[in-house]
């Protein structure tokens, strides 16, 4: 039997950009309800699942798999931050409390709950 995180309290959420933003870009707010990309340590908002000129829809909520850099997050409540635009990190200091459910170590991913 396998099981599915999909689908769970999955938010997403239009906002405008500065610059049209890659699917699986880290975002952050930028402005009133703006979002770019997010910096080296950033506090994450959400990830692009798609992207049109200045618009961008973002999930704020819900399952999503993201590579990570550095040591694996560790697996339950945990904080990650950004670690560049598309790569998270464990956190402890300064990063955002998500609850992460899986992770692969050969593809460097991870299974977070928003």
């Amino acid at each position: 039997m396998s099981v599915s995180f999909k689908g769970i309290n999955e938010q997403v959420v239009t906002f405008k950009t500065e610059e049209e933003l890659a699917v699986g870009t880290l975002v952050t707010v930028s402005d009133n309800g703006t979002v770019g990309p997010c910096a080296a340590n950033g506090k994450i908002v959400g990830v692009v699942v798609s992207s049109r000129e200045s618009i961008a829809a973002v999930q704020i909520s819900g399952f999503v798999t993201l590579p990570y850099s550095g040591s694996a997050p560790a697996l339950g409540v945990t904080a990650i931050a950004a670690a560049s635009d598309t790569k998270i990190k464990a956190d402890a200091t300064n990063g955002k409390l998500v609850t992460v459910v899986e992770t692969d170590t050969a593809a460097l991913t991870a299974g977070i709950l928003l």
